[in-house]
């Protein structure tokens, strides 16, 4: 009994041992179990009982797969103790290849975003940006390593491809030019999506919110609500300022006072102005003197921080100031200066 079983095993079909098949067969039978439990583990996580971050993540990864996928590798794995003529071991490794590097390619671009969504919390059109050209180069890589790997002679098409892009470089050289600046923009984040700016080379116009970052352009909208669309070249070609990164608002104002004033109410101007200033909520006072003397005014410059950074909250505090000054000066009896000149005629 023993050597006939023996024998039996020792039967060979199809190239192979019946013993070395069950062996595959067992060896892909394990593998699927133990790769549908550690599936489930990993879908019945509850994310806050994992205090670990990347179990979390590894879980939603390979929860998006394809069980095909996983069951194609198995197999594979099984039959690979198995013996098989070279065009059929050609075949079954090309068909592996394909599968294990669209798997690893999904890894990869899955991780891509993962890591985009925490850089690009705030700026999702950024975020689309960048998956989508990491997508496009790491699936052409992907092309060129499994055609590299099933023999397949790239040498002519790199040589065409290369002469080819000099040509479309020379070609798209605008667009290639904003296509590296939207790179810089995203990186650097000069300014992001929903930011308040002012570009210096239009400076005389009002402040500017940025509504869209793409590939090629910007989009900002004026005070009007109008969206003017600027190529990202132009942009970092010049000076912008950002209002969003600051904490404070410092107001440096000239106050003109006439030469009639008295000069003990001159030497009272700055204290009049300390205590307007001073009273204001989440006004910081800093100094204020006598700073010169036109043809037609003595000047007095006075600085202070508002501690808001909001824009129509610093009018408001300026309006208080502004408005509180000129009714403490006209008790005082004390004249704001203007652009004039007197004529004394002599008889």
């Amino acid at each position: 009994m023993p050597e006939s079983v023996t024998n039996l095993m020792n039967t060979v079909v199809y190239w192979n041992t019946i013993w070395m098949i069950i062996l595959s067969i067992l060896i892909f039978l394990i593998l699927y179990f133990v790769i549908n439990i550690l599936l489930k583990k990993l879908d019945s996580l509850d994310e806050k009982e994992s205090e670990k971050k990347w179990i979390q993540y590894l879980s939603k990864i390979m929860n998006k797969f394809p069980k095909w996928l996983f069951v194609a590798m198995e197999i594979y794995v099984a039959i690979s103790f198995l013996s098989f003529p070279a065009n059929i071991k050609y075949i079954l490794k090309a068909v592996f290849l394909w599968i294990v590097t669209i798997f690893a390619i999904k890894v990869i671009i899955k991780c891509v975003d993962f890591s985009l969504e925490k850089f690009f919390r705030k700026d999702k059109t950024a975020k689309k940006s960048v998956e989508t050209i990491v997508t496009v180069i790491v699936w052409s890589l992907w092309v060129f390593v499994f055609l590299t790997n099933i023999w397949v002679d790239l040498t002519p098409v790199l040589a065409w491809f290369g002469i080819a892009w000099i040509a479309v470089a020379f070609a798209l050289q605008n667009i290639l030019t904003d296509l590296f600046s939207s790179f810089s923009i995203i990186l650097s984040k000069p300014f992001i999506v929903g930011d308040y700016i002012k570009i210096w080379e239009w400076s005389s116009e009002k402040i500017w919110t940025v509504k869209q970052i793409s590939l090629k352009s910007t989009t900002i909208q004026t005070v009007q609500w109008q969206n003017v669309i600027i190529p990202n070249s132009n942009i970092l070609a010049t000076e912008v300022i950002n209002y969003r990164t600051m904490k404070s608002r410092r107001q440096r104002i000239s106050i003109w006072v006439t030469y009639d004033t008295w000069i003990k109410k001159l030497k009272f101007v700055p204290e009049i102005i300390k205590d307007i200033v001073s009273k204001q909520k989440d006004v910081d006072f800093e100094w204020c003197y006598l700073e010169n003397m036109w043809d037609f005014s003595i000047n007095f410059l006075m600085s202070y921080n508002i501690l808001n950074p909001d824009y129509e909250v610093s009018l408001k505090i300026n309006e208080k100031i502004y408005l509180e000054l000129i009714e403490k000066f006209e008790k005082e009896w004390i004249e704001f200066a203007f652009p004039s000149q007197t004529i004394y005629v002599s008889k």
